[in-house]
């Protein structure tokens, strides 16, 4: 094997193994950033880039109207039994 190949190789895996080092040192958080505690009856607000806990009328009245929708939606929904099993 020739030098210039040997160093080519050399460089390769010394980027290799810095870009690998520099991905395992970050600190880790969730999936979507920053781990917020969900508290019942409280939204979370994304909107700005960071979360922000919201627990104002306004958002108790949008939750509560997106809870009867739900509920509105899933009264039509039903799930068959399963056929008995054949012997």
């Amino acid at each position: 094997m020739d030098r210039r190949r040997a160093a080519s190789l050399a460089i390769a895996a010394a980027v290799t193994a810095a870009a690998l080092w520099a991905y395992a040192s970050q600190p880790r958080q969730g999936p979507f950033g920053p781990v917020v505690p969900l508290q019942d009856g409280k939204t979370v607000d994304f909107s700005g880039g960071r979360p922000v806990i919201r627990d104002g009328a306004a958002d108790k009245a949008a939750m509560d109207a997106a809870v009867r929708e739900m509920d509105e939606a899933g009264k039509a929904v039903t799930f068959p039994a399963d056929p008995p099993p054949k012997k």
